[in-house]
């Protein structure tokens, strides 16, 4: 039953607000998470690759709506022989997680690639070491990760018939994606009140 839902909904939030606060993954000692699913996730005329990737990390790295995960490749850098340096990207899931469980983090990631128009083709040289990395993981691949990290960015709920206006032109849908889920598509105290109207502009 949604009351039910609702309750533990309410139960669950404190209890992650509470871990959150105690964990955050630094670069020297990230946290290993295990790949749920990758998916592309525009269509085949799309300019580009966008790939969906869930990621469970066993509840903990709790996060909000507007944060941050901090990904690193494996390997090193050819240029110097170091490790890749972390990549940030914004979290593409509400705080409860795709299942809803708290158990997981979702990444919608834009493959990065160069068109060298002298080649005729894509340079591997040149394209993005961290968004391939992600966009050709594999179920049951390791990610480490850092974070969560950087403000929040939270639907206003006080008065549930405040409309919201989304512009992802320039951040990209991830941190948008989490507001519809939490008003559309999950069964929690926001959704069930709100009554405005929600704009989103791409």
């Amino acid at each position: 039953p949604l009351s039910l839902t609702v309750s533990r909904v309410r139960s669950f939030s404190r209890a992650r607000a509470r871990r959150a606060r105690r964990r955050r993954y630094k670069n020297k000692a990230p946290y290993t998470a295990k790949v749920v699913s990758c998916k592309r996730i525009v269509g085949p005329e799309a300019t580009g690759e966008t790939c969906h990737i869930i990621m469970d990390h066993k509840a903990q790295m709790p996060y909000w709506e507007g944060q941050s995960y901090g990904v690193i490749a494996p390997g090193t850098n050819p240029k110097n022989g170091k490790p890749h340096t972390v990549r940030l990207y914004s979290i593409a899931s509400s705080r409860y997680g795709d299942d809803m469980t708290g158990n997981t983090g979702s990444l919608c990631v834009r493959r990065a690639t160069y068109w060298d128009p002298e080649m005729g083709k894509d340079d591997p040289a040149k394209k993005g070491v961290c968004s391939n990395f992600l966009c050709d993981t594999k179920p049951g691949a390791n990610v480490k990760m850092t974070g969560p990290s950087g403000k929040v960015m939270l639907m206003p709920e006080k008065d549930p018939k405040t409309d919201l206006i989304m512009v992802a032109t320039g951040t990209g849908i991830a941190p948008y994606r989490s507001f519809i889920r939490r008003l559309f598509f999950e069964e929690t105290p926001a959704a069930e009140k709100y009554q405005g109207l929600a704009w989103l502009f791409l």
